[in-house]
């Protein structure tokens, strides 16, 4: 049985509080607060009952033991300072003890700055441990992995998990074990290498698949389509064509347009039938009759899960299916859940977040949650039992 924090007494304490405030900031301003948004609920649950706060997280991938400033966190206790109206202390040297001061709560600088962090190091969590009473992990984001200031406290502190994480997993749940059919699922990036074991997963569950990407060039060269210069994995040809031959394969819904470029700039979007594409050609967004086929399907959905934006998101026009699914996806009257960090952002850019009905934080760690897969830290908090 999962330990939740809203179910504990903890009053008058020092909680270690692990977030995931992994956001993306560009001269020093936050370009996506979401995920610090998704925090506060706990945060402020901890302030109401009297309790002081040492907030964790990382930031980046930093050289492990190296201080860079580029992946610093001040800029987010900046933000959060201001968004809960509280004073936050920013405590650069802070694995040897930390000063309250005038304020209940301190964030530390990145975990990730100190050596031994992403190995797990028992030394470390030792050190992390003695800054508090009680530890609350509330990350979902890093739920898969095995790091010091998060899996490596909970052996050696009274550990709960928070607000955010017991709503990713009761949505999680939700869609993976009873969906309101029919769902429609789908999947893109640019590797089915990340996404094969999930895509065999939702298969089984969807009766619907969509796929889009890396992973539908992988697709479609397995069906023996010219896809021209296209991005896909030739070691996974094999891996499609065994779910091409899959009992549900006719859930799995192919394009039957796709916007391609022949030149390096790709400022010719020309549109194509699956059959007219060229060996010159790459593939970088679904065509005009694709989408109305996707949002026809979407229309007849009650639960619809989506992870990972269908073209080229990062130029104009190749956008356009990954915007008008969004769009789809917002008005309809589904329960529709998001997941991966390449998605969101073209959702709050949108301005459609309130439009779904839930938003996940994780990345990596929520596809490995419908994968079916143990996770370390939600095994710990006794996810499982």
């Amino acid at each position: 049985m999962l330990k939740v924090l809203k179910e504990a007494n903890i009053n008058n304490k020092i909680v270690l509080l692990r977030l995931d405030l992994n956001v993306p900031i560009s001269q020093n301003k936050i370009v996506s607060n979401f995920r610090i948004i998704k925090s506060i609920p706990t945060i402020e649950h901890l302030i109401k009952n009297n309790n002081k706060i040492v907030i964790l997280s990382h930031l980046g991938r930093p050289k492990e033991g190296e201080v860079d400033e580029k992946y610093s966190l001040k800029p987010v206790a900046l933000y959060l300072s201001e968004k809960i109206k509280q004073n936050i202390i920013f405590e650069k040297n802070w694995v040897n003890g930390v000063d309250f001061k005038d304020s209940n709560i301190i964030m530390c600088e990145n975990v990730r700055f100190q050596n031994g962090e992403k190995l797990n190091s028992s030394e470390l969590s030792r050190k992390i441990s003695s800054l508090g009473d009680i530890f609350v992990f509330d990350a979902f984001g890093v739920s898969h992995r095995k790091e010091s200031s998060a899996y490596g406290l909970i052996d050696l502190m009274d550990s709960y998990a928070g607000q955010l994480l017991e709503n990713e997993i009761n949505n999680a749940l939700m869609m993976i074990s009873n969906p309101v059919n029919p769902l429609t699922t789908i999947i893109s990036g640019a590797k089915i290498s990340t996404k094969i074991t999930l895509i065999s997963k939702l298969l089984n569950k969807s009766s619907h698949l969509i796929i889009g990407g890396g992973i539908l060039n992988t697709f479609l060269f397995a069906l023996g389509h010219n896809i021209g210069t296209s991005l896909f994995e030739s070691d996974y040809v094999d891996e499609a064509k065994k779910i091409i031959k899959h009992k549900d394969f006719e859930k799995l819904i192919m394009p039957i347009d796709v916007v391609c470029s022949n030149n390096n700039s790709f400022d010719n979007p020309q549109t194509k039938l699956i059959s007219m594409v060229q060996s010159d050609d790459k593939i970088l967004d679904i065509g005009a009759k694709s989408i109305d086929k996707y949002v026809d399907i979407i229309k007849k959905s009650s639960t619809v899960f989506w992870n990972g934006p269908l073209g080229y998101v990062e130029q104009e026009p190749y956008d356009t299916g990954t915007v008008k699914i969004a769009k789809a996806i917002a008005i309809s009257n589904c329960y529709s859940m998001v997941g991966g960090g390449d998605t969101l952002p073209i959702i709050e850019k949108l301005s459609l977040i309130d439009n779904f009905s839930y938003l996940s934080t994780g990345g990596g760690a929520l596809l490995k949650f419908i994968e079916g897969k143990e996770l370390p830290i939600l095994k710990k908090l006794g996810a499982y039992t």
